[in-house]
């Protein structure tokens, strides 16, 4: 990517959804797993705050965060040419987020001066609630000012592996979008109610886990072996398509006791077109060009 289209306004949004939408799902799942929210939201007085976990709005908070991250984004804007210029740009976008949009917002949420004045929530769980939130903006910041600083890609300024790493994980949470894009889908057609008490399970989870891990070594291979970069793109989309087919039916078969052939079918072609593009190389006038983080 050139630096002036890498600097550009429309990439930079871009970018802040993206990584804002990862650390907000990851940061997520770890808390929620680590920190029990399910019992927490259940207790007197935060169960009347706080939505169940198992309410339907649980399950797509994480699909309206690329619109939170773009507002992010334009409120960034302005100060991005301060920013990139400053090695502790990542402390002042942290500032920024954790000053006016945890501790001093305006709004009585949990973790705020507001919050602990005017609510009835009890104080350890204002501070309960920080630890996500501060670890979430502190790695969104440092992810923001990283961009800022290398508009080209962060890749090429990590060490080979931690760069191979990186990309690799990004690629593979971006085919796992992909799943859950497609299970909603299948959701809808079978008119299967959504809550967050059955897909949050390990059980079902370990559904798209095991095509996440077999896509993270997918695209490690395809980065790093030269053979690949002669393969067309679209016996690439097979193979990563038919590697995904068989985790899934597999996992289905024998841990969710029944495989369904028309998911296990369908689900890993959008997972697969997201591969292709981030992992394989791209044929334009004759050069290989490769989709770069």
């Amino acid at each position: 990517m050139r630096e002036t289209t890498a600097k550009s306004i429309p990439v930079f949004l871009i970018r802040v959804m993206i990584i804002h939408t990862l650390t907000y799902i990851v940061a997520g799942i770890l808390a929620s797993s680590l920190l029990d929210y399910r019992s927490v939201f259940e207790l007197p007085i935060i169960g009347d705050y706080m939505v169940p976990y198992g309410e339907e709005s649980v399950v797509w908070g994480p699909y309206i965060q690329p619109a939170r991250g773009l507002i992010i984004g334009l409120v960034l804007l302005p100060f991005r040419r301060f920013l990139e210029k400053t090695g502790y740009g990542w402390f002042y976008i942290w500032m920024i987020m954790a000053g006016i949009g945890i501790v001093a917002t305006p709004s009585a949420a949990p973790g705020s001066i507001e919050g602990i004045i005017y609510t009835k929530l009890p104080l350890w769980f204002h501070f309960f609630g920080l630890t996500e939130v501060l670890l979430q903006t502190l790695v969104f910041s440092i992810f923001v000012h990283m961009y800022l600083r290398y508009p080209t890609g962060i890749i090429k300024v990590l060490p080979p592996i931690f760069g191979i790493g990186l990309e690799s994980f990004a690629g593979a949470c971006f085919a796992f979008i992909g799943y859950a894009l497609i299970s909603i889908l299948f959701a809808f057609i079978n008119q299967v109610p959504i809550t967050a008490e059955a897909n949050m399970s390990l059980k079902v989870q370990g559904l798209f886990i095991a095509p996440f891990i077999a896509n993270f070594l997918i695209i490690i291979f395809f980065k790093n072996m030269r053979f690949t970069r002669e393969v067309h793109p679209i016996f690439t989309f097979l193979i990563i398509w038919l590697v995904n087919t068989i985790s899934v039916a597999v996992y289905q078969q024998f841990i969710l006791e029944g495989a369904d052939l028309l998911y296990a079918l369908a689900a890993p072609i959008l997972p697969a077109l997201i591969i292709v593009l981030i992992a394989a190389p791209r044929r334009i006038r004759g050069i290989n060009r490769n989709i770069h983080f």
